[in-house]
């Protein structure tokens, strides 16, 4: 019982280990320099993230073509994943093709390394390779014709001529010809941009549907949506969409004249009638024409541009002093209202006042960024006495007259009563609620019946050590108030202080986040959460404007902070890997589960260098 015990878990770790097995193989060794041959990288299993080898010393002629493959045996079923690049080599020499890397079951699985010899090539292997590099030339020049026609993508810009602050939007739309076979797509170039701040807009899932362009029928496809606001006045570009392609086309002697894809010729190297071809499709980069503001702006205007109004609001006028009133001012209309800032009030000198709470219901489409965003601001009167709250003035930028539109709200009359606990309203500490105070009432005293006990047993309070504590505890605790009312007066001074100590509370709030949509499995809203989880961290930790963030800008500025190269890489990686995953193929879930955790892991690697 026990040896058959053993001979079961011998089994299933056979099994297990069987299904964790990454290898490279190469068709052929030793080959001589320009010779042909191919690589393949097998998993047993499903994975995702394939990483390949750098290929040092050899030149790749087509690749990764992937393949999958599963089998049903004796009701058991297995899968199978493979990636295979065609390879020729540069040089005379050993060389060594280092390990490649992929993910499956959450862990990362590492390939063997291959040694490979390279000899030299005979003058008719280097005549044949040369007439073989004419051919491939040949081919690749027809094939790259033949794509360029059958898939494209299309920038649409609705503006190319704006205010600074007005909106733009950017559609970016993908255009396969239905009889393409299209083994790979993937983007390779995401636009960052620069210059913008940027909302995307939630395309759910990629939604096909057919278009007809100069006369032929395509499947097309937004793959792309955003709201730009320009930040800057000036040219300002609009980066093109790129992507990596790989087709199959058929290779035949004669071309049907009905078949655009039906091409061209016999490939007696290869000796099939289908070859997979890469090719880069983009779309076009746009530059957009950004108009500055008129140069005599009003006093109260903070870049608000749209068609906007103002409401204002007390929650009551008539109070007693040490109880709080808020006033609630609404912005509404259609405009950057995501951009809108608190607005200024001045309330009587002494009125408590405390920040003000921000409310936003914005709708961000196509066609513009409409709603109303709301701030509300509280305030206790100290004093009774009747008080005025002076108009509060909002100035923008009315697109419709081109011209600086000012509007103002009532003034606000406010009565305080005296309160009957004047005293302690006077006595309260700034910063410290009206709720958090304590009104303590009237002690009660025991009676003693002997008197002569309590005289004998009374000891003064006058000078003892419980009286020292009590002249002295209100002193500690005034300077402890002051010392955190300045400190925190200090932190909302310095904004990049602030910034940088709220950036981890913020990236993970927004990571928490992005989890409740992968258990949900709302990809685009997970993936959203996920980039603004890492462009908001470095946005707040090295103090960079969101709309100025860029890649480039980014590593340099984490260069020069003195952040690991690693580091880096993995931090862009890990934004390449979240846009591009929706179009990669595999299982969604397992994709979703290893951003996250690589979200998580980069988020904290940097956390431990930027402290």
């Amino acid at each position: 019982m026990k040896s058959n015990f053993i001979i079961l878990l011998f089994i299933l770790f056979s099994v297990y280990s069987k299904s964790q097995e990454f290898t490279a193989t190469i068709s052929k060794t030793p080959v001589t320099v320009g010779e042909r041959f191919q690589i393949t990288f097998s998993v047993n299993a499903e994975g995702s993230n394939f990483k390949a080898p750098d290929f040092k010393g050899f030149s790749v002629l087509s690749g990764p073509s992937q393949s999958q493959n599963i089998q049903i045996i004796n009701g058991a079923m297995s899968r199978s994943l493979s990636f295979s690049f065609l390879l020729s080599a540069d040089k005379i020499g050993d060389y060594t093709i280092n390990p490649a890397y992929i993910s499956c079951d959450g862990k990362q699985l590492k390939s063997n390394s291959v040694q490979i010899k390279v000899l030299p090539e005979s003058d008719a292997q280097k005549q044949q390779r040369q007439q073989e590099a004419e051919h491939e030339k040949s081919l690749g020049d027809q094939a790259t014709k033949i794509l360029k026609d059958n898939i494209f993508v299309r920038l649409n810009i609705s503006k190319k001529d704006v205010f600074q602050g007005e909106q733009v939007t950017a559609t970016y739309k993908l255009f396969i010809h239905p009889e393409l076979n299209i083994v790979q797509l993937n983007p390779s170039k995401i636009p960052s941009f620069n210059g913008f701040w940027a909302q995307e807009l939630n395309t759910d899932k990629i939604s096909w549907q057919r278009e007809i362009v100069n006369g032929i029928p395509y499947n097309s496809a937004v793959i792309k949506q955003v709201v730009l606001f320009p930040q800057r006045s000036g040219k300002l570009t609009i980066d093109p969409y790129e992507f990596d392609v790989i087709a199959r086309l058929k290779v035949q002697t004669r071309r049907r004249s009905n078949d655009p894809f039906s091409s061209f010729f016999d490939d007696p190297f290869f000796g099939g009638s289908y070859r997979d071809f890469p090719y880069k499709p983009k779309s076009e980069t746009y530059t957009i024409n950004v108009k500055p503001l008129p140069s005599s702006a009003p006093s109260s205007f903070e870049g608000a541009v749209g068609s906007l109004s103002l409401d204002a609001w007390l929650d009551k006028n008539n109070v007693k002093a040490g109880e709080p009133i808020t006033l609630k001012v609404k912005i509404s209309g259609k405009g950057n209202l995501k951009l809108i800032q608190q607005l200024k009030v001045n309330f009587p000198p002494d009125f408590e006042l405390y920040d003000p709470k921000t409310i936003d219901n914005i709708s961000i489409s196509a066609g513009g960024a409409t709603g109303n965003i709301s701030f509300e601001y509280l305030a206790i009167p100290r004093n009774a006495g009747k008080f005025k709250i002076e108009p509060i003035e909002f100035s923008y930028f009315d697109l419709s007259k081109n011209a600086f539109t000012t509007v103002k709200s009532t003034e606000f009359d406010i009565t305080v009563d005296k309160n009957e606990n004047q005293q302690l309203v006077n006595n309260v500490v700034t910063g410290i609620r009206k709720e958090e105070v304590q009104l303590i009432g009237k002690d009660i005293r025991f009676i003693k019946l002997n008197i002569n006990d309590f005289e004998k047993n009374r000891t003064s309070l006058l000078f003892s050590n419980l009286f020292w504590l009590f002249v002295l505890l209100p002193f500690i605790l005034f300077f402890i108030i002051i010392f955190w009312l300045r400190k925190r007066r200090n932190l909302h001074a310095d904004i990049s202080l602030f910034k940088n100590k709220r950036a981890t509370k913020v990236s993970s709030k927004r990571l928490s986040i992005a989890k409740k949509y992968m258990i949900k499995l709302e990809y685009d809203k997970f993936y959203e959460e996920i980039n603004k989880a890492l462009w908001g961290y470095v946005s707040d930790k090295l103090f960079m404007p969101y709309a100025e963030l860029t890649k480039d800008k980014t590593r340099e500025t984490l260069n020069s902070k003195g952040v690991d190269e690693t580091i880096i890489n993995e931090f862009l990686d890990t934004l390449d890997a979240a846009e591009f995953a929706r179009y990669a193929p595999g299982d969604a879930k397992e994709g979703m589960d290893n951003i996250y955790r690589l979200a998580v892991k980069v988020i904290t690697d940097l956390e431990g260098t930027l402290k």
